[in-house]
């Protein structure tokens, strides 16, 4: 049995639930006309695929135009939760651009057989490799992510230079950058509140067994349900078995990139910042000394609500980034 078998049958009680809306969206399909061909790219459904790097499936949704056709954005989740926080953003994106969003390893539709050495930056970095050679292979990409989204795109463009034309964050953009940023604010007493809360989070997620067991005891999911109720963000979708496979995410990589870093610069041709009123400002001092073209812009909002409240301007800089980046004919 192959990887792709395993996998389907690990997923078949999702999709038994999908069965209900496949059979409304097929009844509705047959009543539209051939006028259908250029319906709003908001409205269609997304190409549904699955990449394999390490044996792992990885589930891929591509909206709009292809690769060949117009400029390709690559997005995907944070953590908690999977890559369909950035769903409404990306149909919106997809007018005008070939836009894939993966669930990353772990998470949504795509393989939960990881462990903590399985899911380092390296390994993340590399299956993110592999969702662009299916989806826009010989073409340099852009990306637009959150938190650990943010970091694996910065660690593939410090492995793979060229690759990525422009790097769009919401919040910090590099785990490792961020070393140098809380070491030019550690000596401040009027950051010392804000860093040792920022340290504190890292540290708890990071700790042996213990991230399992508030998952296990549910607290993870009433603390960001709550929080989600309070803000008014989109909610997160996430599993207890989404939470469990990924939260190690944080022993892999936190201690080990914050205290001694890979890289101190990071090469891309543009490195874009969206930086929201929940963002602690402090991780990304002194980013310009760090790569080679910052661009930072204040929005309103958070992680989660920035397409509801920010989103024209975070649209426009995106259109700007993607301009000045990509060849002209």
């Amino acid at each position: 049995m192959d990887v792709f078998d395993e996998h389907r049958r690990f997923q078949a009680g999702r999709r038994w639930r999908k069965i209900g809306v496949a059979i409304a969206a097929a009844v509705a399909l047959t009543g539209l006309s051939i006028a259908s061909a250029s319906a709003d790219p908001a409205e269609e459904q997304p190409r549904h695929s699955f990449a394999e790097y390490q044996g792992i499936p990885i589930s891929i949704f591509e909206y709009g135009p292809s690769a060949d056709e117009a400029p390709t954005i690559v997005t995907t989740g944070g953590w908690p939760g999977d890559s369909s926080i950035f769903e409404p953003a990306a149909r919106k994106l997809a007018a005008k651009y070939h836009v894939v969003r993966y669930d990353r390893r772990g998470v949504g539709e795509s393989g939960h057989n990881t462990t903590e050495e399985s899911n380092t930056l390296e390994n993340l970095a590399g299956e993110l490799g592999a969702v662009i050679d299916k989806t826009a292979p010989g073409h340099p990409v852009h990306t637009f992510n959150e938190a650990w989204g943010s970091y694996i795109a910065a660690e593939f463009a410090y492995r793979n230079p060229g690759r990525i034309a422009s790097l769009s964050a919401i919040g910090a953009p590099s785990l490792d950058l961020q070393h140098y940023a809380m070491a030019d604010v550690v000596n401040n007493p009027q950051t010392l509140p804000g860093n040792l809360a920022y340290a504190a989070w890292f540290a708890s997620m990071s700790a042996p067994v213990l991230p399992e067991l508030y998952i296990q005891a549910g607290a993870t999911e009433a603390a960001f349900g709550a929080l989600t109720a309070l803000t008014g963000e989109l909610p997160v979708h996430m599993t207890k078995e989404d939470l469990l496979a990924s939260v190690s995410i944080y022993r892999a990589n936190a201690p080990a990139r914050l205290l001694s870093p890979e890289y101190d610069y990071l090469n891309v041709p543009v490195m874009q910042v969206f930086q929201s009123p929940t963002d602690n400002p402090d991780v990304i001092s002194g980013l310009d000394r760090h790569t080679n073209n910052l661009w930072l812009t204040e929005i309103e909002g958070n992680h989660g609500d920035f397409g509801r409240i920010s989103w024209p301007l975070v649209s426009s800089e995106l259109d700007r980034a993607i301009a000045a980046t990509e060849p002209t004919s």
